[in-house]
């Protein structure tokens, strides 16, 4: 809402940072959300730079916002065991576009998987932190099961599936569950495989995310995980670059039917 509101005043993010004398950063912070609990009194101060009466009905909508913004989500427990705010905005989204070369995405990993994953990690967990982030894991897939349930397009690597291969009854668990979610008609899951014969050709070098939502002033963004917490990007032309990527890459992999096929013939 705020980058609506400054792109309709025609103002640029230092002009406004000149104006509330504040650094550009922190503008642009705030319409990104990195700013995850902004104050009252900061947005306020936007909105009067945006010509938002005081008290009006836009005020009051955006400021309630605000407050809720700073009321602690479900989400708040597992600040310890989770990439920052991603959950909550990936509980939002209406559309979710993966594509993950490494590991298998985390809305369709089975406990063992995860659990797996987690102790193999570069940074080894202790038992208890292993415990609370497989939790935090399952509580993030409750969203496909739900009546709004976002629609969920996966791309996997090939080669994501064959490095189980070394915990042959971890994988056939996994594969089985995926196989589940994919022809379950009663969820928007489409699962696609990048064949090993075909990654080179894709053009993707690491693993994204592409969280879209139905409100028409949240705009969609990429996220790129790394190791302490992701980079999100929201520039117009780089949420396009990656769109242009996943759609090569689904112009490129299996279909959905050749897909499973496949991972019928790798269950061990």
């Amino acid at each position: 809402m705020l980058r609506r509101l400054r792109r309709e005043q025609g103002k640029t993010l230092e002009q406004v940072a000149e104006q509330v004398e504040w650094s550009t950063a922190k503008v642009s912070n705030f319409e990104t959300g990195r700013t995850a609990r902004p104050s009252v009194t900061d947005v306020s101060a936007l909105l009067r730079v945006y010509g938002v009466p005081a008290d009006s009905p836009e005020d009051e909508a955006i400021l309630t916002l605000v407050r809720q913004s700073r009321q602690k989500n479900r989400w708040s427990g597992f600040g310890d065991v989770l990439t920052g705010e991603y959950a909550a905005l990936e509980e939002e989204a209406a559309r979710i576009s993966t594509y993950e070369p490494i590991v298998i995405p985390g809305l369709v990993q089975t406990d063992s998987y995860a659990r797996l994953h987690m102790q193999s990690a570069s940074v080894p967990r202790v038992d208890a932190d292993i415990d609370r982030a497989v939790a935090a894991r399952r509580h993030r897939q409750e969203i496909l099961s739900r009546p709004d349930a976002p629609e969920l397009w996966m791309i996997i690597d090939e080669n994501a599936i064959r490095r189980m291969q070394a915990e042959p009854k971890m994988m056939r668990e996994q594969i089985e569950h995926l196989l589940a979610v994919s022809r379950d008609l009663s969820n928007g899951v489409t699962l696609q495989v990048m064949p090993t014969s075909a990654s080179f050709r894709s053009g993707l070098v690491g693993p994204f995310v592409i969280l879209e939502y139905d409100d028409p002033d949240v705009a969609p963004f990429v996220f790129l995980e790394t190791d302490t917490d992701g980079l999100y990007l929201e520039r117009d032309e780089e949420v396009d670059r990656y769109r242009r990527l996943f759609e090569q890459a689904q112009s490129i992999a299996l279909s959905a039917h050749e897909s499973a096929e496949l991972l019928r013939a790798l269950t061990p």
